[in-house]
């Protein structure tokens, strides 16, 4: 069975919001939906830093190097967009991992959730000193899109 509930996230206000000011836009989750839960089987997870006792503390050679994490707040939109990060850490050989999301109110360090709009990741490409994604956000209105990048310099 699912726990169908509105995310606590998206009955907040927006920050300085007073009494008379409304609740900010969000896609929280509607009536039913199906969901599976499952666990992760340990045998197949690999680990990719730090001290694992099978590689005596070696990295994956794919994805040894330099690495760095960040979030990044897009604003509210809607429909399809290709969106231009410059950042000088990345070059055309860079790893680029990329996971979107709706955001929940005050900003990227308060998260992200589920909600009932769908947030898709089309492609991800690096390119001298940034990253292009293109997304597409099927709601209909704007609605926040945080973005987290993972960069792994080989």
């Amino acid at each position: 069975m699912t726990d169908n509930q509105i995310h606590p996230a998206a009955a907040r206000l927006a920050p300085g919001a007073g009494a008379a000011d409304v609740l900010v836009a969000s896609s929280a989750m509607p009536a039913s939906f199906r969901e599976l839960r499952q666990d992760a089987a340990p045998g197949a997870v690999r680990q990719l830093f730090g001290g694992a006792p099978a590689r005596a503390g070696q990295p994956e050679p794919e994805l040894s190097g330099t690495g760095f994490t960040y979030r990044h707040d897009w604003g509210t939109r809607r429909g399809q967009w290709v969106l231009r990060l410059n950042w000088d850490v990345v070059q055309p050989p860079s790893r680029v991992l990329v996971a979107i999301g709706e955001g929940v109110p005050g900003g990227p360090p308060a998260g992200k959730f589920i909600g009932a709009a769908r947030y898709t990741l089309h492609n991800v490409a690096s390119r001298w000193n940034g990253v292009d994604i293109w997304v597409d956000i099927e709601w209909s209105s704007d609605i926040s899109l945080y973005a987290d990048y993972l960069i792994i310099n080989p």
